[in-house]
């Protein structure tokens, strides 16, 4: 399975029966280059403008944006309901965590976790995570601290940090400063070959 990372949330996962699924894509006010790919199937997690923007995925992609299990273009996905926010939906409503099942690995990809889980279905979605995919900016989203703190206590194999300030995304956010002294995170491209062993350790994608 490839990754690549798009933006923000926005991954792209090619599998290796050659389907492509997308997840949150953006739309171009967020600062990020505009999105011009095609895909098989299109996860989102809430309805925000910078997380459900469809319209620039060509293909006709199937959309995944509600709770339940899905088999589809050789993947098993769930979708497992959270919250925005740490207000049980009260300030910026609902949130879906998508566990993606192919290639024999667990792609976690949290979407805006508002908040540390607290359901069992939450805990189990990120028990064995061969990839977690964590937001770290903060206001919007769970911040960095309690990031790394999600991270200690499921320990994936890997995680991988999104949704922060850069260069591109100017949003009220932190930047990837303080996960990188707190984790050692390392480096990587902005697209890479997802495996059993790499990438392992905590991560920032370069764009």
């Amino acid at each position: 399975m490839k990754l690549k990372w798009l933006g923000h949330s926005c991954f792209q996962l090619t599998l290796d029966n050659e389907s492509v699924l997308v997840t949150d894509p953006y739309d171009d006010s967020v600062g990020y280059p505009p999105l011009n790919l095609r895909a098989d199937a299109a996860l989102s997690s809430h309805g925000h403008f910078d997380h459900n923007n469809f319209a620039a995925i060509e293909g006709d992609p199937v959309i995944l944006n509600a709770p339940g299990v899905r088999e589809i273009c050789g993947a098993r996905i769930t979708g497992v309901p959270s919250f925005h926010d740490d207000a049980g939906g009260a300030k910026r409503g609902a949130n879906i965590i998508h566990v993606i099942e192919a290639d024999g690995l667990k792609i976690v990809h949290l979407g805006d976790l508002g908040h540390l889980p607290d359901t069992d279905e939450q805990r189990a979605a990120l028990s064995d995570a061969d990839v977690l995919l964590v937001p770290i900016g903060g206001f919007f989203t769970i911040d960095t601290p309690a990031a790394v703190k999600l991270i200690e206590a499921y320990r994936p194999r890997s995680a991988i940090a999104m949704h922060f300030a850069n260069r591109y995304c100017h949003f009220t956010v932190s930047d990837e400063s303080e996960f990188m002294r707190l984790t050692g995170a390392r480096r990587l491209p902005n697209e890479i070959e997802l495996t059993k062993d790499e990438p392992a350790g905590c991560c920032v994608m370069e764009i």
